[in-house]
């Protein structure tokens, strides 16, 4: 099996800015394309002796604006720049499909200057994908090149089954944008000959993520058959720390492992997605807790009861559903009310979806007396009837009920989440002091909801112990091993 290559995007206006960037990287990549099409034209005479001064495999790309490149002048313009390559130390040259130039392309071909023949689609995944790269990779010693942007599941669906249409196929494969993030990152894992990254920042072709990350964080030149897949699905997804805490835990284990956020609109096209990628486990986060469900072969008995299912793994042929928020939204309460926790705890939780149950849940169990406020008061209801708990809406006279269940406050919704970190669920509830104020959200760390709690002098808890726990349990569960936190673990983590 040849290992995919790591291949630098070069897209800064001068050549000396493209050096630098390529020396910030060069440890962790393989190669590097140079998007000739953002010089300005003053840097166009240095093109050719561009990859002598680097020292590193390299490619010519020269990209039409309607093609998602930055070349506005004419056709005869960008020609004249490819052909610099003739002569010159490129190793490739990005030729799109409906570029024909039969002497040029045979000279290239004497000069051993590989061609990448390529085409992009911004609109989505093609259904005859797999039928026109192998018509492309009918030509002899080029290398066929689809860049395609899935746009929901169904499309990364599309796009992996073409992988293994393609399998023994030499081929350059790229899904663009959050749904097609997995494929950069498993590349050699799908049989691609390369995949693209980019400084933080570029903005050369959507969802290029940064090398460091794609090679510290994600391991990507270790990737290969034999590595287990994980990872975690959501909606939005990219945001989210877990890869940050599982991929670290199994480079501490030394296991062969990678664990890879999945943006996903459509769970039951994911399980294809899993069954097809051989996945061994997942995590399930907002708004997913509940619909996973009905596509588990088994489940804990817990689930039963909460209705939502975090953790997914692979068991006796098919996939197994346990719940680990109720021991990770548990963990950080003992220090404030004992373990085990004994109290008679008057709480109120903002919410009623898949985390609300698991809250709602453990807190019973414990002997809680819980109001559950949602902002539908349907779904507030229906949560408050299987627990045996008061419920209501999110107005204002409703909020003020929370005073009589102050003891903890939790909030379990994605209000306050970043982006839109200036709002609050309950902003007309003033705090006394003695609340103890558990907000779930982690991303920001101090959500407007702990910061006027802080204000007021109450304690506060965020979203980092609770997933920090439950991701513990988690990593037993996809490893049969215990978590080694790493020196430094939560400010890297968190903060890094």
């Amino acid at each position: 099996m040849n290992k995919s290559l790591l291949c630098l995007v070069l897209s800064e206006t001068t050549l000396e800015k493209n050096k630098n960037i390529l020396d910030t990287y060069r440890n962790f990549i393989d190669m590097v394309e140079l998007r000739a099409d953002y010089l300005t034209q003053r840097e166009y005479a240095g093109i050719k002796d561009f990859p002598e001064n680097i020292g590193i495999p390299a490619i010519l790309t020269v990209r039409r604006a309607s093609d998602g490149g930055r070349f506005r002048g004419r056709e005869s313009d960008r020609r004249a720049l490819l052909k610099q390559s003739l002569g010159s130390a490129y190793s490739y040259i990005d030729l799109e499909t409906d570029f024909r130039d039969s002497e040029f392309e045979q000279r290239l071909k004497q000069s051993r200057i590989r061609i990448i023949r390529s085409f992009h689609d911004f609109d989505g995944v093609p259904a005859n994908l797999a039928e026109r790269i192998r018509e492309m990779a009918g030509a002899e010693g080029e290398i066929p090149k689809a860049a395609v942007m899935p746009k929901s599941t169904k499309d990364l669906l599309t796009l992996l089954q073409c992988y293994k249409k393609l399998e023994d196929t030499e081929k350059i494969l790229v899904g663009m944008g959050d749904f097609g993030f997995p494929t950069r990152i498993l590349s050699n894992y799908l049989g691609s000959f390369l995949s693209y990254c980019a400084r933080t920042g570029s903005q050369a072709a959507p969802g290029n993520k940064d090398p460091e990350e794609m090679v510290k964080l994600y391991g990507f030149h270790k990737i290969d058959n034999t590595t287990k897949i994980y990872g975690i699905i959501g909606n939005p997804i990219m945001h989210s720390f877990s890869p940050r805490i599982h991929n670290r835990g199994f480079k501490a284990l030394e296991y062969n492992g990678v664990y890879l956020p999945f943006q996903v609109d459509n769970v039951g096209q994911f399980f294809k997605i899993a069954k097809l990628l051989d996945m061994n486990g997942f995590s399930v986060t907002i708004p997913h807790k509940q619909a996973v469900i009905r596509y588990l072969h088994g489940k804990h008995e817990n689930i039963n009861k909460i209705k939502a299912c975090n953790t997914v793994i692979k068991k006796d042929g098919g996939y197994y559903g346990e719940n680990t928020d109720v021991y990770g939204f548990l963990k950080p309460l003992k220090n404030y009310f004992g373990d085990p926790i004994t109290q008679n705890i008057k709480a109120t939780v903002i919410g009623a979806g898949g985390a609300a149950r698991a809250v709602v849940y453990g807190l019973t169990r414990h002997n809680a007396k819980i109001l559950i406020l949602n902002r539908t008061e349907a779904k507030a209801k229906k949560l408050a009837r299987i627990f045996n708990c008061q419920w209501g809406g999110l107005n204002p006279e409703e909020v003020k009920r929370i005073r009589d269940y102050s003891d903890l406050i939790v909030q379990t919704t994605s209000v306050g989440m970043k982006p839109n970190i200036k709002k609050d669920p309950i902003s007309t509830f003033r705090f006394r002091g003695h609340e103890i104020v558990y907000d779930l959200i982690y991303n920001p760390p101090l959500t407007r909801l702990l910061e006027r709690a802080l204000d007021s002098n109450c304690k506060v808890i965020n979203g980092e112990e609770m997933l920090l726990a439950q991701a513990q349990a988690q990593f037993q569960l996809f490893t049969g091993s215990d978590y080694i936190f790493p020196q430094n673990f939560v400010f890297e983590i968190f903060r890094g």
